[in-house]
């Protein structure tokens, strides 16, 4: 299999050595070109942006410190992401365990709602479906959750879902399915007075 050049080689090889001039600079680099997507990450899966901001502060955190275990050849990306995974779930874990309640966050019916195409009774169709679902997703296993927020909310293909985390491709095929008949079965069980539960499915399928 052909390895792929990771763009960020060359930065990641100043980080390893914090001793020297350019590793201040080569850290804020990577920091400004992944923040934005490693909050969007850490958003999906606490659905808070306070919760977001801590895990994007502990992610970089754990960056600066364990960067030597980086392996060359692989994508520092797929690294950070895993990292910011981990981080997110771990977070929101210690957060339920103190009792506190978490406000969910993910609108899954964003894009329609804000169409301006849309008429005033579509969009306010499409923000109470996508609140059902906000919901329901919250009630998933971590494991359920993160895979279908990966793969539907920051498209993330098959190899890169198989890569951050760390699953064969098959898993990856067999979990999301999981996700699918889970996320159905949440809604047809809370909300069964929506007309057609399997726009669940839709709404996080892949229309195979």
């Amino acid at each position: 299999m052909k390895l792929v050049p990771d763009p960020d080689a060359g930065l990641v090889e100043a980080c390893r050595h914090p001793d020297h001039d350019g590793f201040e600079e080569a850290f804020e680099q990577l920091f400004l070109r992944y923040r934005d997507r490693v909050y969007a990450i850490a958003y999906r899966i606490t659905c808070n942006s306070v919760d977001a901001m801590d895990v994007v502060q502990e992610a970089f955190s754990l960056v600066f410190r364990k960067i030597d275990s980086f392996r060359a050849g692989a994508l520092f990306s797929t690294w950070l992401f895993r990292l910011v995974v981990n981080c997110s779930i771990d977070h929101r874990r210690r957060q339920r365990s103190r009792g506190w309640q978490t406000k969910e966050g993910i609108d899954v019916a964003a894009e329609t709602a804000t169409d301006p195409r849309a008429t005033p009774a579509a969009a306010a169709e499409a923000r109470e479906f996508g609140g059902h679902i906000q919901e329901a997703i919250g009630l998933l296993s971590p494991k359920l959750r993160v895979i279908l927020a990966l793969r539907y909310l920051e498209e993330m293909s098959y190899e890169e879902l198989a890569a951050t985390m760390e699953l064969s491709l098959g898993t990856v095929k067999s979990r999301l399915a999981r996700a699918h008949l889970a996320l159905e079965r949440v809604v047809r069980e809370r909300f069964p007075h929506l007309e057609n539960v399997k726009q669940a499915g839709k709404a996080y399928g892949d229309g195979a």
